[in-house]
Order: structure tokens, then C-alpha cells, then sequence
């Protein structure tokens, strides 16, 4: 009888785990539920932002370009139609190379090339850059604010420079989307020996304190209580984020609704140096809005392209400079010129060839006309490829599409130099 009851109460016992086990197994489908609920809703969200963040921009692209074609429109009116399509070009563009970074930052294939930099020459250059797209936008009642760390014996640090601006980059543009007067300061200090801390500050129109912890999720916009919305589909400041951690630095958000939002990252440093001799900001900053419009008439440029429309393009802007061109659609018509003309001052080399790339071409050119200088063209992220355009034997690299005076300016150099 004792064996039974002691059997029964095992079995009961049994009874019980299972269903202990159920009830676990339950709720963890339950879970797996939901998340998968929330993760259809969040691509569901996440392609309809999409979709309405590339249709915005291309309807001014391709509304514009077929209102210019149109009889009866005037010359004032077409200029200021070039300029929303080649504004909103870029906007799109901006989103592609976004879009690129996310993608890399979760594949994990991000790479951080060190080097040792001072860090307010560095803050100058990022002050330039950002004070021209302040001009650009027309944001005249916004004053950019550079707030330089006083103490010199920390003014050299070991990082990665084109991370560390495209970080800053999407901070000030960030604030500057969203402040209509007052104030954008950045600056940094030195925390320790091993630590700085970057700062962008502004005094636009701010968060509620339920808002800022979706700040930097994917696409995602804020709405205050007067229905504005922040300007900005959220991608520069998640891949801001992600490049901060993959510095080993952490980012801090503080904000109140119509007084600003302020920024906060670290970072850790290597080897602190001295200081170097300041540059005046102004001196960085070029107000000349003219385009270069040099005369080549005895210079020749071989221009390596295989898509028409874009050997169309550089021969539209190079039209004025009366320089002569050659074009090849390929790597072998490329090998022949180079070696049956002699007269080539440079060569502009498209990266994505049929048959041979333009790193292979690049070569073997090099082998027998080291004298030719070549600007590489890519639409790969410059600062993907540059090092591998530069070990080919590039002597430069611009990126597609094209900006016409970066583009005249890097010719200039090569045709031109001084």
C-alpha cells in the first residue's frame, strides 16, 4: 500500500511539472508570439516609411523636370526648379548612403581605420562643412557655435576621423533641421586621459521625455503636443548611435519640449598629444558661392565610362573648358588609347567596368604610362574604396553623382596645378 501511495504521489508530482512545463512552454510561444507580431508591424512600418521618404523627393525630381520642359516657363522659374531637383536629389541620395551604412553596421562589416588627428583643427573642418549647409538651408537666425576645449595638452587624439565627422555631421544636421532661431553649439572636453566628450546642443523645438527613448529607432518621427513634426526620417542619428558603440563610447540624450535637445557621446582616446597652433574658423569657410570655369584647350582627358548618360554629363560640363576628350566604354579600349596616343594629361577611370573593373585597368595602365594622373569615379562610398583606388594607382577618387564644382575643382588640380 505504501509502494502504491508513494507511486501515486510520484506520479501526481509528475503530473504537476508537466504541467508547470506547459504552462513555461505557453508562455514562451506566447512571447515568440508577439514578437513576431511586433516584428511584421515594425517592417510593415518600417517599408511604409520607406516608401514615403524615396516618393517624396523623386515627386519634386520628376514634377519639376517635366515642368521645365514645358512651354511658357520662365528662365527665373527654371533656375529655381534645378535647384528643388538637385535638392531633393541629394536629400535622396543622403537616404541611399544611410540606408547602405544600417546595412553594413548590422552585417557587422563596419571598419575603423585609426589615426591621429587634432582635434580642433578636425572641429574646424566640421564647423565649415556644417556652416555651409546652414547658409544652403536658409537658416540665417540659427548661429553655429563652436565651442573649442581650452586646455592644449589634450588637443591630439587617435581615432577614426571619417567616422567620428559623419557622427557629427548627422548630430548638427539633426539640430539644425529642427531649430528655426537661437543656437547650435558643439564643442568637446576632455574627460580623463582616456575619455572625450563631444557635445551638440540646440535650441529648437525639443522632446517630451516619453519621445526621447525612441530617438534613435529606425525611421521613426516624434509629433508634440502642436502636431509638429521633428523634421528628419531618423536614420543619421541610429547610424550615429551605432558608430558610437562601435567605438566602445556610449551616447546621452537630454531634452525639454521647446527648449532644445542636447547631445552627449564618448569616446575613448589612445595617445593624447600637444595641441597644434590654431586656425582662424573664418579662413575655413568659403562665402564665394562663383564655379570654377578654367579653359584647357590644350589638355586632353580620357574619360573611362561604359553608361552613356554619364559620359553625356561630364562632356555637358566639361563643354566650356574647351578641353579635348576621349571616351572608352571599356577596360581593352581604354589599354588601346593609352597606348597609341600619346597626349593624355588625365584620366578620369569608373570603377564598375564590364569585363575588367577599374582597379585592374587602373594597373595595368600604370605599367607603361606611370605619367598619366587618374581620378578614379565611383558610386561606392568613397570610404569604402579610396584605399583600394589609391593601392590600384589612382592619384585621386570623387564620388558619383558628380558635384560639379568639387568635380572642376579636382580636374583643376591635375590640369592646372600650381
Amino acid at each position: 500500500m505504501n509502494n502504491e501511495e508513494c507511486s501515486f504521489d510520484e506520479l501526481l508530482q509528475k503530473n504537476r511539472d508537466l504541467e508547470s512545463e506547459n504552462k513555461k512552454l505557453e508562455k514562451e510561444l506566447h512571447k515568440t508570439r508577439e514578437k513576431l507580431i511586433s516584428s511584421e508591424k515594425f517592417k510593415s512600418a518600417f517599408l511604409a516609411n520607406m516608401s514615403h521618404a524615396v516618393r517624396t523627393p523623386m515627386n519634386a525630381i520628376i514634377g519639376f523636370s517635366e515642368l521645365i520642359g514645358m512651354e511658357g516657363i520662365s528662365d527665373q522659374k527654371k533656375l529655381e526648379f534645378t535647384r528643388i531637383i538637385n535638392e531633393k536629389g541629394h536629400q535622396l541620395l543622403a537616404l541611399i548612403d544611410d540606408i547602405i551604412e544600417i546595412s553594413k553596421l548590422e552585417s557587422g562589416k563596419l571598419e575603423l581605420n585609426y589615426s591621429q588627428i587634432n582635434l580642433d583643427d578636425f572641429l574646424n573642418e566640421v564647423f565649415a562643412a556644417t556652416l555651409q549647409k546652414k547658409l544652403k538651408s536658409g537658416k540665417e537666425l540659427v548661429e553655429l557655435i563652436l565651442e573649442k576645449n581650452p586646455l592644449e595638452e589634450y588637443g591630439s587624439i587617435s581615432t577614426d576621423p571619417g567616422r567620428l565627422q559623419q557622427i557629427l555631421i548627422n548630430l548638427l544636421a539633426f539640430s539644425l533641421r529642427n531649430t528655426s532661431k537661437g543656437t547650435v553649439k558643439f564643442g568637446y572636453n576632455i574627460k580623463d586621459a582616456k575619455v572625450v566628450e563631444f557635445f551638440v546642443q540646440d535650441t529648437g523645438i525639443g522632446l517630451i521625455q516619453d519621445d526621447i527613448k525612441h530617438l534613435f529607432d529606425y525611421f521613426w518621427q516624434f509629433e508634440d503636443i502642436t502636431h509638429q513634426r521633428l523634421s528628419g526620417i531618423g536614420l543619421g542619428l541610429t547610424i550615429s548611435k551605432n558608430l558610437i558603440e562601435a567605438f566602445g563610447g556610449k551616447i546621452l540624450v537630454s531634452s525639454e519640449l521647446n527648449k532644445g535637445i542636447e547631445f552627449y557621446f564618448t569616446l575613448p582616446i589612445d595617445k593624447p598629444g600637444r595641441s597644434k597652433k590654431q586656425e582662424n574658423l573664418i579662413d575655413l569657410v568659403s562665402t564665394d558661392q562663383s564655379r570654377l570655369e578654367p579653359i584647357w584647350k590644350d589638355k586632353v582627358i580620357l574619360v573611362v565610362e561604359d553608361d552613356e548618360v554619364n559620359y553625356q554629363f561630364i562632356e555637358a560640363v566639361l563643354e566650356k573648358s574647351q578641353v579635348q576628350m576621349l571616351h572608352a566604354e571599356n577596360g581593352d579600349q581604354a589599354l588601346e588609347l593609352c597606348k597609341t596616343i600619346n597626349k593624355i594629361d588625365l584620366i578620369l577611370m569608373d570603377i564598375k567596368l564590364p569585363e575588367k573593373n577599374g582597379y585592374e585597368i587602373t594597373r595595368e595602365i600604370k605599367e607603361f604610362r606611370k605619367d598619366i594622373p587618374i581620378i578614379a569615379q565611383t558610386a561606392f562610398s568613397i570610404m569604402e574604396v579610396k584605399d583600394k583606388c589609391l593601392s590600384s594607382g589612382c592619384e585621386d577618387v570623387i564620388s558619383k553623382p558628380l558635384e560639379i564644382e568639387s568635380f572642376m575643382q579636382k580636374i583643376n588640380k591635375y590640369l592646372s596645378p600650381h
